[in-house]
Parts: structure tokens; C-alpha cells; sequence
């Protein structure tokens, strides 16, 4: 074989391998697409069963925020899934009696403090008997700035029962039960395959009922 040849030849082979290499990511790519599209209809379908009244048009962008934050919080989504069921029943437009707002019942003055890094956000309103929750009632936003304040605790406490006990209203928290509340949400949406939950969470190695006895 001439080395002309031999050279066409490599070259042929190498855009070969190129293709393949490029058609491989194109097919994970659209797997990958595929299932993020079933993850988030999931959930939405989960918010629905909890909540039959909720806009689910509310609720469209938020699978995909509820999993990007969890990621950068390093907790499984699930959780946090189980975290908003405990604070509003998936109701985004819910008030705490403190004035907390939203899916996460965030106060908006603890939501002010992440403006910074969150960026910002229009606040409650009231004024001739109309109120105007504001941005918080936006379960994206309320998703956004909860996450902030969690990774501000969680770089604070050492396990996650602390974190979201400080979450629920300071050291001492406000609801005595809190954390086990929010894990017993958490077991049941285990039990859904379709939700995928990763289970990062665990402070330690063990069962889950080791964990939910933790007091």
C-alpha cells in the first residue's frame, strides 16, 4: 500500500471514530433529555396527587429548579420535595401566621438577606384589602431562596436534622417534630421509583429507620 493510501486510510478510520464519538453523545445526550422530561412530569404529577388544586401552569418550571438546587446543595431532590409538602401541602400561595410565603415558607426578610446572591425580589403587598403576595408566591422563587438559606445553614451545622431544624425557626425550631415530619414525607416518597430519589442525604451509613429515629 502507498503511504497516499495508507494516510486516506487513517483518515477515513479517524473521521469514522470522530462520528461515533459524536453520535455516542447525541444519543446520551437525548437519553439524558428524555429522562429529565419524565423526572419532571413526575414530579408535577406528585404535586397534583398532594394538592388537587394546584395550578399545575404554577408549577411548570419548577421540577427542574427543585433539581438543580438540590444538586447544588448536594441533597437529594426528594427531600426537599418532602421539605415543601411539611411547609405548604404544595400550596405556593400559602401564609404562615409569622408572614412566611410560598412553597417554602420563607419570611421575606430572611429571603432579603439572599438578594444578594439569589438577586431580587418583589415583596408582599397590602393595601386596600387586596394582598399581593409578591414573588414568593412563585414556586420558583420561593424554591431559589429557601436552597440559599439551606446552604447557609448547612455550611453551619454539621447534619441535615440540625439544618432544617434552624430552617423551621432557629436552634430551637418552632415545631417540635419538625425534622421527623419532614422524613416521614420523605419515606413515603421513596416509595415512588418514578421520582428517583438518590438518597444523598443520609448524614451516615445505615437504614432509614435509624435515621428517622434520630431525635
Amino acid at each position: 500500500m502507498s503511504l497516499s493510501k495508507a494516510l486516506v486510510t487513517l483518515a477515513i478510520a479517524a473521521a469514522i471514530a470522530v462520528a461515533g464519538v459524536v453520535l455516542t453523545r447525541q444519543v446520551v445526550a437525548v437519553a439524558a433529555e428524555a429522562d429529565a422530561g419524565r423526572l419532571n412530569r413526575s414530579i408535577l404529577e406528585y404535586v397534583a396527587t398532594k394538592n388537587p388544586r394546584a395550578p399545575i401552569r404554577a408549577f411548570q418550571r419548577f421540577p427542574d429548579v427543585l433539581v438543580e438546587e438540590a444538586q447544588r446543595t448536594n441533597l437529594d431532590h426528594c427531600v426537599l420535595l418532602a421539605q415543601a409538602e411539611v411547609e405548604s401541602d404544595f400550596r405556593h400561595d400559602a401564609v404562615g401566621r409569622a408572614g412566611e410565603v410560598g412553597l417554602f415558607q420563607i419570611l421575606p426578610s430572611t429571603a432579603a438577606l439572599f438578594e444578594p446572591a439569589v438577586g431580587p425580589f418583589k415583596r408582599p403587598a397590602y393595601a386596600r384589602g387586596v394582598r399581593d403576595l409578591g414573588d414568593l408566591a412563585d414556586p420558583v422563587v420561593s424554591t431559589r431562596f429557601a436552597l440559599a438559606y439551606l446552604r447557609d445553614i448547612l455550611a453551619r451545622k454539621p447534619s441535615l436534622r440540625e439544618a432544617l431544624t434552624e430552617y423551621n425557626g432557629g436552634p430551637a425550631g418552632r415545631h417540635p417534630h419538625y425534622y421527623r415530619m419532614v422524613m416521614g414525607a420523605y419515606v413515603e416518597v421513596l416509595q415512588r421509583p418514578e421520582l428517583k430519589c438518590r438518597l444523598r442525604e443520609m448524614p451516615r451509613p445505615g437504614p432509614l429507620l435509624t435515621l428517622l429515629s434520630l431525635s
